[in-house]
């Protein structure tokens, strides 16, 4: 493996440990009891992709399965400061920046320290603030 593939993949290794930890902070704070679902909000940095948590009173799904749902109203953001996904490690472009993200919050929900709390909700999506949203997981409860 190439040295810039292998600092690329460690970087990587290392952002997705600190997020998982961030995360778990996150999730560690008494939630508003009306809280049935969780999205996390993506804004461009400077120098990164920006990564805000908010908990929502419903999720409504699309006609798209893994995208286009309505998160529903806030019951709670994350307070500063953001977590911060450099560009380096999560690419060139939005585009890229929305798939890395996407690999490492699906990458949570799945195994995360407190994982459980995601996934006993209606459903956990992402997306930028200003674009399209995208389901990471969703009960198959109605």
């Amino acid at each position: 493996m190439s040295n810039v593939r292998q600092r690329m993949r460690s970087s990587l290794s290392v952002v997705s440990q600190d997020l998982f930890a961030w995360i778990d902070a996150c999730l560690s704070h008494e939630l508003p009891e009306r809280t049935t679902a969780f999205h996390f909000n993506l804004y461009e940095g400077t120098d990164s992709v920006r990564v805000e948590l908010m908990g929502t009173d419903s999720f409504t799904p699309g006609e798209i399965p893994e995208r286009d749902y309505w998160p529903g109203t806030a019951t709670f953001f994350t307070d500063e400061p953001r977590f911060e996904v450099p560009y380096e490690v999560a690419g060139s472009e939005w585009k890229q920046w929305l798939a890395t993200c996407m690999e490492l919050l699906r990458s949570y929900v799945e195994t995360g320290a407190k994982s459980s709390v995601l996934r006993a909700s209606r459903g956990v999506g992402v997306g930028f603030v200003d674009g399209d949203m995208y389901v990471l997981w969703r009960s198959d409860v109605a």
